[in-house]
């Protein structure tokens, strides 16, 4: 390996130096091989005093270092050329870049960045990547397990939450690690944070009929959206999304559809809805109109609350419960899991699977089916 110190004429009556190597090298920041490294210093091309003299005595001095400074590195890192300097480069830089490029392929980034608003509490905003060693690793999954919730501040973080940013983390630092931002993994084996199983909430059929005949004047919209999102198991941001100009007719299936971009995984779906979703919207509003105007989280969550409380369901049912009962119900009548995932509009269907405990009295019904 070799390199040597170049200038090259500019403009103004500057030349700019830079590194020729040979042969070429890997540049992580450009993502490609290249045999040239320009410094950002220049030399006066004619100088007029002693001033420009020394400066161009001082930059050529500097250039001289950086280039001992990058053959070093060649020998030492197994030809990282960029790593040295760039380990004192921005992690959040990075990250930005990173989370961008995801959100601009379609993918949802909402927990990375909510990653990064608890990495920053707890690694300061400036962190830079000679700071992720694996004592930094392991005290930012300590910190997940034990710091409280940014909007909830008074609530301890969910153990699944923490698991979620804290992977969110080591897939960022990985991708780092293989555009050799860092010379090594700083991961160790088995450092993931492990899930817990949680009880997901849902509406019995009994407890729907509770709220069928809990009549809430005081607030209809919630009455309406509510029973819609148990009926087509649409997300709270996916409702709020939705405009006249997504529900549409099949004459051939003799369906409703809607066929909108689901917010959460930010990609388009058609989404077939049963007739009873759409007689509880009313009449026809214009193209644009959303379906369920002033449909606000603060409202719905304090009117659903008291419309609970008014039909005598004590569980904790959160809007998002809804979305539950709705696959629950579909399990429970036998529909195939496959066929739910596509429904739910989930990417992997791993992700169904937690729907896929029957509820008890598919279970008793099994069980007295069986004699002997």
């Amino acid at each position: 390996m070799r390199g040597n110190l170049k200038e090259r004429k500019g403009i103004a009556g500057k030349s700019s130096l830079y590194i020729i190597y040979y042969p070429p090298v890997f540049n992580p920041v450009k993502n490609k091989y290249t045999r040239h490294e320009f410094l950002k210093l220049y030399v006066i091309d004619k100088p007029k005093n002693d001033f420009e003299k020394t400066q161009n005595k001082l930059n050529r001095e500097i250039a001289e270092k950086i280039l001992v400074k990058r053959l070093k590195s060649l020998m030492l890192e197994d030809h990282s050329l960029f790593n040295a300097d760039i380990l004192e480069s921005s992690l959040f830089d990075f990250a930005s870049k990173f989370i961008l490029k995801k959100e601009q392929s379609g993918k949802d980034v909402t927990h990375y960045i909510s990653m990064m608003k608890y990495l920053k509490i707890f690694g300061g905003d400036r962190l830079k990547f000679t700071a992720i060693t694996e004592e930094f690793i392991a005290g930012f999954k300590e910190f997940l397990l034990t710091t409280n919730m940014l909007r909830r501040k008074t609530l301890k973080l969910e153990t699944n939450s923490a698991s979620s940013y804290f992977d969110k983390f080591l897939t960022l630092i990985d991708s780092a690690v293989q555009q050799k931002y860092l010379q090594r993994s700083p991961i160790t084996p088995g450092s993931r944070i492990k899930t817990t199983e949680t009880i997901r909430n849902y509406l019995t059929e009994e407890e729907i009929e509770k709220l069928k005949a809990t009549r809430f004047k005081d607030d209809d919209l919630v009455r309406r959206a509510g029973f819609f999102a148990i009926l087509t198991g649409l997300r709270f941001g996916a409702i709020k999304s939705l405009q006249w100009k997504h529900l549409e007719y099949s004459k051939e299936l003799e369906s409703w559809y809607v066929q909108f971009i689901d917010p959460k995984p930010n990609r388009p779906i058609r989404h077939f809805i049963a007739h009873q979703a759409v007689e509880l919207l009313g009449p026809r509003g214009e193209h644009d109109d959303p379906l369920f105007p002033e449909f606000r989280y603060d409202r719905i969550r304090s009117k659903l609350s008291e419309w609970l409380v008014m039909a005598g369901i004590r569980k904790k049912i959160t809007f998002h419960c809804f979305r539950h009962t709705y696959a629950t119900h579909l399990v429970s009548k036998g529909e195939d899991l496959y066929v739910i995932s596509k429904m739910l509009n989930h990417k992997n269907i791993k992700t169904t699977q937690i729907y896929s405990k029957m509820p008890d009295k598919n279970k008793v019904a099994a069980a007295n089916r069986m004699t002997i």
